[in-house]
């Protein structure tokens, strides 16, 4: 019996936005302007494989606990991702964004034509970038209005993701919290590109609570080359750990999300909580994938061309739902607890750091076949 879904975990996230500063009632959709979304959409470069990089104009680019239901400020330099990666869960952000300002009147040229390509074509290929998010974010940043609520960069899509190469807004948003003290900053990435800052993140970590996230649940790269067509390879992720740990900043691992049959073996796991732990990462934290909408989209077709003996087991597992079975979620936990002792990790930092990014875990009981962990 199915005891809890999206809607419900969507009003508890709202019902903890409420209880802090900042909290906003959203109003609907349609009401709202084209401005308060963005304006311009301009191409600001193309690449030879065909994506376009579109520059927008936010009116503000910090959200607030109400847009996310979670316990923390969101910052996302840019909407969409060249990456590629068959799991990813934030293509309905992308979608929202081109059908809101297509759809209106004098709509840009720009955003009709993203309309018309298919959402996981459109996420990749149609790279949304907020022009001037710094500026932005200078007038709007009022640290009293926090509550003392993390920021979190890369909540939805990677901040150092390629088009960072070019426009290097992550960075510039990051000088900005550089006239500020006492702030907890939080950055999540996949990307090897967040080496490059390090020694801005060491002067910011003076300044305020800095931790760095990266994104590795597999050193296997033949496997995530699969899944993640245009990310770092493990070893490059490894690579960035060190330079951020020799900068003097905070960094740990998000082993996230482990794909059930194919992340989740145990030497899997000790692979990349030794290589971690190497390379100097003082954290590590680990989930079992979450099939949502639109995760459910890329993933399957993507079972059944390259594991087709795991799609019908995660049709089976998953059913309708989002969540793994509480039994495997419970085997995989304890798992990760006792690798992560094993290799010198605190399994309760870990949780720790997880609950910090807002990121409870959030299952629902559910019947199907278990995969053994």
């Amino acid at each position: 019996m199915r005891t809890r879904d999206a809607r419900s975990e969507k009003r508890e996230g709202f019902a903890r936005a409420r209880r802090h500063p900042g909290w906003t009632e959203p109003s609907s959709t349609a009401s709202l302007p084209a401005s308060r979304f963005s304006s311009h959409w301009l191409t600001l470069h193309r690449t030879e494989r065909g994506t376009e990089f579109i520059g927008i104009v936010p009116t503000r680019v910090l959200n607030p606990p109400a847009t996310t239901g979670m316990a923390f400020w969101s910052l996302n330099p840019y909407v969409g991702c060249e990456f590629g990666c068959a799991y990813c869960y934030a293509r309905g952000t992308h979608r929202w964004a081109v059908e809101r300002a297509a759809n209106q009147p004098g709509a840009p040229s720009a955003a009709r034509e993203a309309a018309t390509l298919g959402s996981a074509v459109a996420f990749e290929r149609r790279i949304l970038v907020k022009q001037d998010a710094d500026r932005v974010l200078a007038r709007t940043l009022d640290p009293a209005r926090l509550d003392g609520l993390p920021i979190v960069i890369g909540s939805a899509t990677d901040p150092y993701q390629p088009a960072e190469k070019r426009f290097r807004l992550t960075r510039r948003l990051l000088e900005v919290f550089l006239r500020h003290e006492g702030l907890h900053l939080g950055i999540i990435t996949k990307s090897s590109l967040v080496g490059r800052d390090a020694a801005l993140l060491a002067e910011l970590s003076r300044r305020h609570q800095v931790s760095v996230h990266l994104s590795l649940p597999s050193v296997d790269r033949a496997l995530l080359r699969q899944l993640e067509p245009r990310s770092a390879a493990p070893h490059a992720r490894l690579r960035a750990i060190r330079q951020l740990r020799d900068a003097g900043v905070r960094v740990g691992i998000l082993m996230m999300p482990l794909l059930p049959g194919l992340m989740d073996g145990r030497a899997a796991l000790a692979s990349v909580l030794r290589a971690a732990k190497e390379a100097g990462a003082s954290w590590a934290a680990g989930g079992a994938l979450r099939m949502g909408p639109a995760t459910r989209h890329t993933l399957l077709p993507w079972l059944e061309v390259h594991r087709p003996e795991l799609a019908a087991r995660y049709r089976r597992h998953y059913g309708g739902r989002e969540g793994v079975h509480r039994a495997y979620s419970d085997a995989l936990q304890r798992r990760i607890s006792a690798l992560q002792r094993e290799v010198g990790f605190d399994p309760e930092e870990g949780r720790r750091r997880e609950r910090r990014l807002g990121r409870p875990e959030r299952l629902t009981p559910m019947q199907g076949e278990l995969f053994t962990p």
